[in-house]
């Protein structure tokens, strides 16, 4: 229960501050997704089922606040905890740069799977300022990723013993 409450905290109030406190003073790809990082960390670092009721929250979040067809983004965002679940079971991720890596690769592959769809519907996304800008994006996002991850797992290793 601690879990899910700590992590529907920090996405609801990272998604709020993010939406609709900065948006109007800072550009978009300087905000990190903090509901993606609760998902990735309810993969990487929650067991089972408790680790699945800690992603459909951030998930409702990310489907509420973007511009995106309906239940892409929830459908994406579950598909992402699974992916970050795989990961988690196969490597080890207690360093910095194997979970940060393990971060970059996941958003860039959503900034792929979103591409692909929306070239699929005919849309042309992509261009080069957009790329500079998913790159700072993802770079930012995963920077404050690592910190975080790394204090939280610490703080419920150290709660559990």
């Amino acid at each position: 229960m601690k879990h899910f409450l700590v992590l529907f905290a920090l996405s609801y109030l990272g998604a709020s501050l993010c939406v609709w406190w900065l948006s109007g003073f800072v550009p978009w790809f300087l905000l990190p997704d903090f509901p993606f990082l609760m998902i990735v960390f309810s993969g990487l670092f929650v067991p089972g089922a408790a680790g699945f009721l800690c992603a459909l929250p951030p998930a409702i979040f990310r489907e509420i606040t973007t511009s995106a067809p309906s239940w892409s983004m929830f459908l994406g965002s579950m598909a992402l905890y699974f992916g970050s679940r795989e990961i988690g079971r196969r490597f080890l991720l207690r360093n910095e740069p194997s979970l940060l890596s393990a971060v970059v690769s996941l958003m860039a592959a959503e900034s792929f799977s979103v591409v692909l769809l929306l070239s699929l519907s005919g849309a042309r996304p992509f261009s080069y300022l957009w790329g500079a800008q998913e790159a700072v994006r993802i770079a930012w996002t995963s920077l404050v990723a690592v910190p975080l991850f790394l204090d939280l797992s610490v703080r419920w290793r150290r709660v559990k013993e």
